[in-house]
């Protein structure tokens, strides 16, 4: 009965310490696909209050989550997008990097009152120099609350501008 035991448990670690790198069936090495999982939707405002833009959301409320963003995905819809949410005690001029994520993204970082504070433009897959190590891009001008990245270039084919739009999401779920 102890060996059943001690088979299962040895089965479910092998299971849950899984790679984001496998073997297949001949020996090479595949990469995982992460799938986006809408969590709510966000939408972004101008200085009117009026709707620029609708996409669904991602949320990335954990240290976890916020750690893997958007790595290991090869693409993403134009409609969707990823939220960071960070607690008020982590609120900071937040670094964002790209190390194992596959798109260019446009960063945008929020304040405490949903305000855009500064966008890393189309920032890149894997982007790594003297200037940012590990893929690191730009950071916050300033203290944000909240990081919502979306696929390369759409911030400014959205009108989406520095200092005047301002983001209002919901949990769908």
């Amino acid at each position: 009965m102890k060996k059943v035991f001690f088979a299962i448990a040895l089965i479910s670690l092998l299971v849950s310490c899984g790679n984001k790198e496998t073997s297949g069936p001949t020996g090479e090495i595949t990469s995982v696909e992460i799938e986006f999982t809408k969590n709510g939707v966000l939408e972004f405002l101008n200085a009117d209050g009026e709707v620029l833009k609708t996409i669904d959301i991602e949320i990335a409320d954990t240290p976890n989550k916020r750690a893997r963003g958007l790595m290991d995905r090869s693409q993403m819809d134009e409609n969707h997008g990823m939220l960071f949410i960070f607690e008020d005690h982590e609120v900071r001029p937040h670094t964002f990097y790209m190390k194992n994520t596959r798109i260019p993204l446009d960063i945008m970082y929020f304040d405490k009152d949903s305000v855009l504070i500064n966008i890393a433009r189309n920032a890149q897959p894997g982007a790594e120099s003297a200037m940012s190590p590990g893929g690191t891009v730009a950071a916050a001008a300033a203290d944000s609350k909240f990081v919502v990245e979306i696929n390369g270039g759409l911030a400014e084919s959205w009108g989406i501008e520095e200092g005047v739009t301002k983001i209002n999401w919901n949990r769908t779920n």
